[in-house]
């Protein structure tokens, strides 16, 4: 959008945030109520986000892109594979080496977004973002990336409160936290068994006596398997309001808040992204698009996800090792948080599994930072991945604090990189606060 069409906007028009948070949820609940990725219902949804952003005075584009429809459905073909090949290693080691081999490597590319090998097995289906720039006069100084993700989760046993509380790091003991990345060990046992498939080839009934430690070593992908092929064979779509139609909401809202003051040398980008529950396919395909357009320098990324259901937190992310936030982000929102009493303190929480969309960033070299509620009784938000989460349990004044609060991130991201105020912003709202200096 140009800087006139910006300033055509009534963006002084009253606008009950809260009850327009609640009402957007409902609306696209009811109307797409399975939002699995690449799916009729996704685009739907993305569909009727374009014409909200159309009300509300911004112009949007759906930008096409390809992915899988289902992260379960990888992750127990790569365990899967790994579980078979301790099966026929004994007596076909070399096909064993192969398995393990295969596993192990194709998902440690898979997920630190190396390559995609064995994902790429299963069909490929249409899915899409829906963008809104608002550019900078001329080369943008600094620019701001702000997602969050339109399609909605599979559920299964995986995600039983109980079970989800015990994968937590700070759950177990200090000498096991390295658990608390629930798929580090599945992954990395399957070079540990490739090894031992090599010493079969060549010392033959000389490694039999490793045969117990390769059962103990292929638990954790056989467990792995089991679950995720649940959540296949189970195949239920959650209604998703909290995950992440309150950070779709927060996303509309947001733009509508900064755009009047967006300064003239910065970009910013607002993105509903489609395939997250996939494994970030509307992200990777975000940073596919604009790598080369985008300064990684210039460039800082947040992804909202799910607003409310408990406290808000910013997120360590990454499947195999914890991916920190930068180091000069997390003081920022460290101070932002020390100087709006209403928010309290915003605490760093490390994903046990999964990501939000600003891993692909991460890993590509941008600074970013994922923003979400977290209960810290059962470590993730209420209602996460279950068929409870529905409209009626997302609190809209949990997302209002939510946004607030990414606003005043932004405004001191853009101050602590160019030390410009963002003129008005935030006027008319006394709980604001002040930007930290």
């Amino acid at each position: 959008m140009t800087d006139q069409e910006i300033a055509s906007i009534d963006f002084e028009a009253q606008l009950d945030e809260r009850q327009y948070v609640a009402r957007l949820i409902r609306t696209i609940v009811d109307e797409c109520p399975r939002r699995q990725p690449t799916s009729r219902d996704e685009l739907r949804a993305q569909q009727i986000m374009q014409d909200e952003l159309g009300r509300l005075g911004f112009q949007s584009y759906l930008e096409g892109f390809q992915f899988n429809d289902s992260l379960y459905a990888n992750l127990a073909l790569h365990f899967g594979l790994g579980t078979a090949g301790t099966l026929v290693s004994g007596m076909a080691p070399a096909m064993g080496f192969v398995l393990h081999a295969l596993a192990g490597t194709s998902f440690f590319l898979d997920s630190t977004r190396r390559a995609f090998v064995l994902r790429r097995l299963f069909p490929y289906r249409p899915s899409q973002n829906l963008v809104v720039t608002l550019p900078a006069d001329g080369e943008p100084e600094l620019r701001i990336v702000v997602m969050g993700h339109i399609d909605a989760a599979f559920t299964g046993i995986l995600f039983h409160p109980k079970l989800i509380r015990s994968t937590n790091p700070d759950s177990l003991p200090r000498p096991l936290r390295f658990l608390g990345r629930t798929l580090a060990v599945p992954t990395y046992s399957q070079f540990v068994l490739a090894g031992f498939d090599l010493a079969r080839i060549y010392l033959g009934p000389l490694t039999w006596p490793l045969r117990p430690l390769e059962a103990l070593l292929t638990v954790p992908a056989l467990v792995a398997f089991v679950i995720n092929m649940q959540l296949v064979l189970q195949d239920q779509i959650v209604p998703g309001a909290n995950d992440d139609l309150t950070g779709v909401a927060a996303v509309a809202l947001l733009a509508r808040r900064l755009a009047p003051f967006k300064p003239a040398n910065v970009e910013m980008v607002f993105a509903i992204t489609g395939a997250e529950e996939a494994s970030m396919g509307g992200a990777q395909a975000l940073l596919d698009d604009r790598r080369k357009m985008w300064d990684k320098e210039k460039t800082v990324v947040i992804a909202l996800d799910g607003l409310s259901g408990g406290e808000l937190r910013y997120f360590e992310e990454g499947e195999l090792w914890r991916v920190p936030v930068p180091g000069w982000l997390g003081d920022l929102i460290r101070e932002v948080a020390d100087m709006n009493p209403k928010v309290g303190s915003v605490l760093p929480f490390a994903i046990p599994s999964g990501a939000t969309d600003v891993l692909p960033f991460r890993y590509a070299g941008y600074d970013g930072v994922g923003i979400g509620c977290v209960d810290p009784s059962i470590q993730a938000p209420r209602h996460y991945h279950q068929m409870t989460d529905s409209p009626e349990n997302v609190d809209p004044d949990d997302v209002i604090l939510a946004l607030d609060f990414t606003e005043k991130l932004v405004r001191a991201i853009v101050h602590h990189r160019l030390g410009v105020f963002m003129q008005g912003a935030g006027e008319g709202r006394d709980d604001r606060g002040p930007v930290p200096s």
